[in-house]
């Protein structure tokens, strides 16, 4: 039940802001709520209440601000309801329909969601990426071993994003052999600036191949204008 409230948040969040704003705002408010994604729906409202409104400080007007607080209660009252819902799946390191086709080309657009890659030690930074944007824009997978790594990159999936700041603890310069291998998928590594993602950046330029860097002050927004800029 908490996915699909937490879906209805963001659906909240889109009809009272900016797409790309609204979508920004909850990722950062799920990463200052903690590594896990709110599972419960006490946790979810505790998320609500605290992380989501301390991000939502400051960027709307005081009519604007109560309109918005009244409608996200509206959507915690309904917490308990029935529903008929598709759950978001919380385990993601299933194979996925992106797979059924390989890519003939390399800067493809997309119709329908956009297949992502995560390579990371745990699913938090790809789960945040899929309740932002939803299952309509994004079709994410977590990997931290490499032979899963190599399996979907196979499948040229049109993002690879490494997480720096959630290393999966390859060793670098096997990592860097997969990605740069991968000549359909561009990669980007977010946390560009801590010494992992400086180590990865450094291994690409080594083989020939300029990695795209986001460092950790530049906030999740260049990640999505990639995401929805791949779609059709």
């Amino acid at each position: 039940m908490s996915a699909a409230i937490l879906e209805r948040l963001r659906e909240t969040l889109d009809t009272a802001l900016p797409r790309a704003e609204g979508a920004a705002l909850l990722f950062a408010a799920l990463a200052r709520w903690g590594p896990r994604i709110p599972a419960t729906d006490v946790e979810v409202a505790s998320f609500v209440r605290g992380a989501l409104r301390d991000e939502l400080a400051g960027k709307l007007g005081l009519e604007e601000r109560a309109a918005l607080d009244r409608a996200l209660e509206d959507v915690l009252a309904t917490a308990g309801a029935p529903t008929a819902d598709r759950e978001i799946p919380i385990e993601i390191q299933a194979p996925v329909t992106w797979r059924d086709e390989r890519s003939t080309k390399a800067l493809r657009s997309i119709a329908g969601p956009v297949p992502v890659l995560v390579v990371a030690a745990s699913t938090a930074f790809a789960l945040r990426l899929r309740l932002s944007l939803g299952d309509a824009t994004i079709d994410v997978e977590a990997r931290a071993d490499l032979p899963g790594i190599e399996r979907a990159l196979a499948y040229a999936p049109a993002l690879a994003v490494v997480d720096a700041r959630d290393p999966s603890g390859l060793p670098v310069d096997r990592l860097a052999d997969a990605l740069v291998h991968a000549t359909k998928t561009t990669t980007i590594v977010w946390g560009s600036d801590t010494p992992y993602g400086q180590r990865v950046i450094a291994a690409g330029d080594a083989r020939g191949v300029q990695l795209a860097g986001i460092g950790s002050s530049e906030g999740i927004a260049p990640v999505f204008d990639l995401v929805t800029s791949r779609r059709a």
